[in-house]
């Protein structure tokens, strides 16, 4: 028993959070003994715990209750040193890396007139790739390519000038051909724009860069790129936290008499101006894109969030729905893929951790609400074949037939490692053939760990489920605490991952899901896709008390065309199933309900999408030509012109706006022909 009262693990979502807890030296009685008893057992009390304290039971009462019910699970405690238990694996091959197309003029080229013109302003080698933006524009699902050329660039109608103009960017003759072109009706948007022989063009008379701006705060103004940033959590971002004297650069503009300020700096310097010349406008950002939206999705911010999680924070999602905004304000004729599928406003990804032995039952009272409310969710499994320091093993009989029995009734299967350690963003990458029974990792203590590494928690745990689960191909991973170890992309790319689920929506800023770059870098994406988590179960007061808060988050995304991810972990279904239900019969009905894996396939084949439209000779006709390299149903398409009707078997929605695709097989070319109303 002293092994594991030893370890004296908290596990509690606060345990290991940058934000400190809120209990720490005030924890009543009871929320103390739970604390100093095992971590296998520390939901489950804490579970029992809330439910003394709303019955009222008395302090002796109560320990009874508790105590009582920990015995129940007597097995915690018990000390072992059996073997390694005989499980069926399934081999998973060591994968290489591909490096994806490395220049951004072969990968985003101009296909057709509705595109978005991204010109390259840098001519030599680039110091800041276009990442960032590609970032940006393709989860918006705004059409663009990517050139050097001006007069290429000028002939589409907006213009977006990355990643900044200094004295070398521009000739006077080329100055003035952008003046002309918005002049003549061009829209133009930029960041950090620096050379004095565009200052009346852009509207400011000075410029000062500082890194000591912590604070951003929009302008009252009804200007339409505003359009989508209507809550106070967006109407005032935080660029890093002031326990940080420097953080990113920033440059504070001086705007001109005629030019518009729609953003301030803490400093009362321009963070966004706009200026009016002749039939078009201007936009001019005083920030990077790399850091306030890459950097945060990389969680390399000087810690920008104003929450961890289960809170609304869009402080990368911002610069997102500006760009959204600019597209929709002025482009002609824009089209654009939605982020949901099936002309939906938003979905709720559901999903639950299995970190305990007891935490397995469970899972058929929430399959079984999910499935009375026309929903899903992903299960993440701790495949726990090792005792150690921190709880004994438990991925066996019968936790295994109960986990099979969850697979066959339509529930999907995630990765969420073996050990499950506090330590796994410090474990050392590997070899890449770590494998079942060889790798014998051991949680030694609060946040250490002995024989551990980030491919072997990866891969084996992928052995294990694949080979236990018939028909099981372990596709999403979710770290245990959600510690992400910077060489995860990689570790998870080579094993045959798709999808992670390991950081926090409010953490990251960013409601989207997005690729998660390799090495959590800046220069380029790896095949992973990341979904970080919105709400969870653990913060004080616990999920069954906070389902009005919950919703109210899931409302906020689902304005902007976010997810929502939602983690519950299945220690317990008396209050958390009740609790998931009241959320579920509150959904409005243009909220979609399923797993993670479902709609996390729906977003890889949106973001790997090639999708043109061109107009006919006739004036109401437009070809939309879609080529999907995986299958994917309930691609979107929202049009700014009201359409009559589509073929090519596309359902139109009575909005007359939204086209929904019929399923698309791998590889193969649409065609559907639109005509609009007018």
């Amino acid at each position: 028993m002293n092994r594991y009262v030893g370890a004296a693990c908290r596990r509690c979502f606060y345990a290991d959070r940058k934000v400190p807890n809120p209990h720490r030296g005030s924890e009543p009685f009871a929320l103390r003994l739970s604390l100093s008893m095992p971590h296998t057992a520390c939901r489950l009390s804490r579970t029992i715990i809330e439910y003394i304290k709303d019955v009222g039971l008395k302090q002796s009462l109560a320990v009874a209750v508790l105590l009582s019910a920990l015995c129940g699970g007597g097995a915690v405690w018990k000390l072992t040193s059996e073997t390694t238990p005989v499980l069926r694996t399934k081999e998973v091959p060591l994968l290489e890396i591909v490096h994806q197309q490395t220049d951004p003029f072969q990968q985003f080229p101009e296909s057709f007139p509705l595109q978005v013109a991204v010109l390259w302003t840098n001519p030599g080698p680039d110091p800041e790739n276009p990442l960032p933006l590609v970032h940006s524009l393709k989860e918006m699902g705004i059409p663009f390519f990517i050139t050097r050329d001006l007069p290429q660039a000028l002939r589409h109608h907006l213009v977006i000038l990355y990643p900044s103009v200094d004295s070398h960017t521009f000739t006077q003759l080329q100055a003035d051909q952008l003046t002309t072109f918005v002049r003549q009706g061009g829209f133009i948007f930029a960041q950090n724009v620096f050379w004095g022989g565009l200052r009346n063009l852009f509207g400011f008379r000075s410029f000062a860069p500082l890194r000591t701006r912590h604070h951003l705060a929009f302008s009252a103004t009804k200007d339409p790129i505003m359009k989508y940033l209507n809550r106070p959590e967006e109407r005032e971002t935080q660029l890093g936290s002031d326990r940080f004297p420097e953080i990113i650069w920033s440059n504070g503009y001086v705007p001109d008499a005629g030019a518009e300020v729609l953003a301030h700096f803490d400093d009362g310097s321009a963070a966004l101006l706009t200026n009016s010349v002749g039939k078009g406008k201007v936009y001019l950002l005083g920030l990077s894109l790399l850091d306030v939206v890459l950097r945060n999705q990389n969680n390399r911010d000087y810690e920008a969030q104003r929450h961890y999680v289960n809170a609304f924070e869009p402080g990368a999602d911002v610069w997102l729905l500006v760009l959204r905004a600019w597209y929709e304000a002025y482009g002609q004729d824009w089209v654009r893929l939605a982020t949901i599928p099936g002309g939906q406003r938003s979905a709720l990804l559901l999903s639950h951790d299995v970190d305990w032995e007891n935490s397995f039952a469970p899972g058929f009272d929430f399959a079984r609400i999910e499935k009375a409310n026309q929903a899903s969710s992903t299960f993440f499994i701790q495949t726990k074949y090792v005792d150690d320091a921190n709880s004994k093993a438990f991925f066996f009989a019968p936790e295994l037939d109960i986990l099979r029995q969850l697979k066959a009734g339509g529930s999907t299967v995630g990765s969420h490692s073996i050990i499950h350690s506090r330590g796994f963003n410090k474990f050392e990458l590997g070899s890449g053939h770590e494998t079942y029974p060889s790798y014998q990792p051991r949680g030694l203590g609060f946040d250490t760990a002995s024989g551990a590494t980030v491919f072997g928690e990866v891969r084996v745990s992928k052995e294990l489920l694949d080979g236990e689960i018939p028909g099981q191909d372990t596709i999403f991973f979710r770290a245990g605490h959600l510690r992400v170890p910077v060489s995860l992309p990689e570790a998870l790319e080579r094993s045959g991952y798709q999808f992670d689920t390991s950081f926090t929506a409010d953490d990251v800023l960013s409601n989207f899901p997005f690729a998660l770059p390799r090495n959590l870098g800046f220069e380029e994406d790896s095949e992973i896709y990341e979904f970080p988590v919105t709400i969870e179960d653990e913060e004080s007061p616990g999920f069954a008390k906070r389902v009005p808060q919950a919703l109210q988050v899931i409302l906020a995304n689902a304005e902007n065309g976010a997810v929502s991810v939602v983690l519950i972990h299945s220690n317990e279904s008396l209050l958390k199933a009740a609790a998931e239900q009241d959320l579920l019969r509150q959904l409005p009905p243009d909220i979609v309900k399923t797993d993670m894996l479902t709609f996390a396939k729906f977003w890889r084949a949106r973001d790997r999408l090639h999708w043109s439209l061109t107009t006919t000779s006739v004036p109401t006709e437009a070809v939309l030509q879609v080529n999907s390299e995986e299958s994917v149903i309930g691609l979107t398409f929202e049009f700014q012109r009201p359409i009559a009707s589509v073929t090519g078997g596309a359902t139109l929605f009575p909005d007359n706006r939204h086209v929904v695709l019929p399923e698309l097989a791998p590889g193969r070319n649409v065609s559907l022909h639109i005509n609009y109303l007018h």
